[in-house]
């Protein structure tokens, strides 16, 4: 079995933006993302001030971003975001790298520091039900279906 890619993430920052606004407006990523048609400007930019406003981890609202990195490549980005219910966690894969189990290196670093950063192990995904692979990564890390609202599937980490 081939190992799985040497992932790290660290602090996204302004300078991720063009990387970042690259799979925003990329119909491939945003698919099963939202009402999974790329995003425009304003809304790229939108996210982009938000995720850079580094509010206090316990608020609600609260969001850190991280850019996934192999070999000094950017590969994808790793979102964490304070909700009512505990942290959001989400993932996007440049499809430069789809197949080679980035999807699956992401969520594994994540769940060794987004627990520490929010300190809560309260975790949970939203997934699109036709995402079939990102339902599989989540469940073999422990996510369990919990809920199905507005068009989601909620997981949980248990």
């Amino acid at each position: 079995m081939p190992h799985p890619p040497a992932i790290t993430l660290r602090p996204f920052h302004e300078a991720d933006t063009a990387f970042f606004t690259g799979k925003a407006s990329d119909e491939r990523v945003t698919r099963f993302i939202g009402d999974g048609q790329p995003w425009d400007e304003q809304t790229i930019q939108e996210r982009i001030r938000a995720a850079l406003q580094e509010d206090p981890l316990d608020s609600v609202g609260a969001s850190r971003w991280f850019l996934a990195v192999e070999a000094n490549e950017p590969v994808g980005i790793v979102v964490s975001s304070r909700k009512d219910a505990g942290v959001e966690v989400g993932y996007w894969v440049s499809p430069d790298h789809w197949g080679r189990g980035i999807a699956g290196a992401m969520p594994d670093a994540a769940l060794a520091s987004i627990p520490d950063i929010y300190l809560t192990r309260e975790l949970f995904a939203r997934v699109d039900p036709a995402n079939a692979v990102s339902t599989k990564l989540l469940t073999r890390r422990g996510f369990q279906l919990d809920t199905h609202h507005e068009g989601l599937d909620h997981y949980i980490l248990v």
